[in-house]
């Protein structure tokens, strides 16, 4: 995977954390008593678990009067068991799953992690993860991965000394006169194909937060593009995820400003 001529790119961007992620169909015939396998094929570089509470299961749907979104639509049994965290030695990836999702997080932990190794670096590792998964699969439960949605996430944290600074980086509220005391915010978009069909959501949310000892300030951009690829397959799921990824990179682009976009060292 290359990425693509077009798309803008920064030298320093505030990028924090990357997510890509995909839901399947339930596997027949999985029960908690199986996870110690499914750690076993990633074990050799992730090799600290950790258990959390499942995640619900989500569907974008579009059409209707009333068009409702989100985590609490649900198909058929609910998965068992709970969700597993994989990290690596230094914390800075993670694979996540769970009956009916498997999800790979990279995250910036301090400074002086090692330098984002773009998409195509994330991508490459996730996709021969999940063909691991699939194998596994296959092979101990006669089961096809059965993808009916994916997402990708971009998380960017943009420090400043003030909340009323939000127009110096974002094409929001320029001009602010005012003291913000903080910022929460959220919109979506619908994504359409060549035929003019919906097909996936691209969500922004922007929250003011501080850091841990209350002394810093920062915005928090999350930029994330879910939906259901085009087929129920491994190179479908990441077709759309690539797609998710240009959508994000370039509206990120378009609602940020020229100074951040200096700050951060736009290249093209």
């Amino acid at each position: 995977m290359t990425r693509p001529d077009h798309l803008p790119e920064f030298t320093n961007p505030p990028l924090n954390e990357v997510v890509l992620g995909v839901q399947f169909a339930p596997v027949p015939g999985y029960k908690p008593v199986h996870a110690a396998k499914i750690w076993g094929l990633f074990e050799r570089e992730f090799p600290e678990v950790q258990e959390k509470s499942l995640l619900d299961s989500q569907y974008e749907t579009f059409g209707g009067a009333n068009v409702q979104s989100g985590p609490k639509i649900s198909f058929g049994e609910p998965p068992l068991g709970s969700r597993l965290w994989f990290l690596s030695k230094d914390g800075n990836n993670l694979l996540q799953f769970q009956p009916n999702r498997f999800i790979a997080n990279w995250r910036k932990q301090a400074e002086n992690s090692p330098p984002y190794p773009r998409f195509e670096g994330i991508a490459e590792g996730f996709e021969n993860n999940l063909a691991k998964l699939a194998s596994h699969f296959a092979a101990d439960f006669g089961y096809d991965l059965d993808i009916d949605q994916a997402k990708i996430t971009y998380v960017n944290i943009i420090p400043v000394d003030h909340f009323s600074e939000i127009g110096e980086w974002l094409r929001i509220l320029n001009g602010c006169l005012f003291d913000i005391e903080g910022v929460n915010a959220g919109f979506s978009e619908v994504i359409k194909d060549g035929a003019d069909t919906p097909f996936a959501r691209l969500r922004h949310e922007i929250d003011s937060i501080y850091s841990a000892d209350g002394k810093h300030k920062a915005f928090r951009l999350n930029l994330a593009f879910m939906g259901k690829p085009a087929g129920n397959n491994i190179a479908s799921a990441m077709a759309f995820l690539a797609a998710g990824r240009q959508a994000i990179v370039t509206r990120f682009c378009d609602i940020t400003t020229e100074k951040a976009h200096k700050f951060w060292e736009k290249q093209k």
